[in-house]
């Protein structure tokens, strides 16, 4: 399974490739991302300021983990832009780290 994603760099595109399944480190961090986002979302008065920039390092440094040191926190940070999708990109591979690799469909009766 290859997962991509594209960052603009010194103002070009530039698109980075990961082979390979998720593993425990990948998962693990993928829950640091998921706890952040569920205590940041369940405050009473809503998420602070210091709670989207604790997000935003958290997506950083998921990536850059992810992809295996192939661009710096601050690149995904710069380099993330609407246009290529990136967020949707490393949202992805953070589902794809969390899923238990199970089939949810239930198997076919006789």
């Amino acid at each position: 399974m290859a997962f991509e994603i594209s960052l603009m760099i010194a103002g070009k595109p530039n698109k980075f490739v990961r082979n390979g399944e998720p593993g425990l480190r990948d998962t693990t961090n993928a829950l640091k991302v998921q706890q952040q986002q569920l205590r940041m979302y369940s405050k009473d008065d809503g998420p602070t300021n210091a709670d989207f920039d604790a997000n935003e390092a958290n997506l950083a440094n998921f990536a850059v983990e992810f992809w295996q040191g192939q661009f710096t926190k601050q690149e995904v940070t710069d380099g993330s832009v609407k246009s290529l999708k990136s967020l949707d990109s490393i949202n992805e591979a953070i589902e794809a780290s969390l899923d238990d690799g199970e089939d949810d469909k239930e198997p076919a009766k006789k």
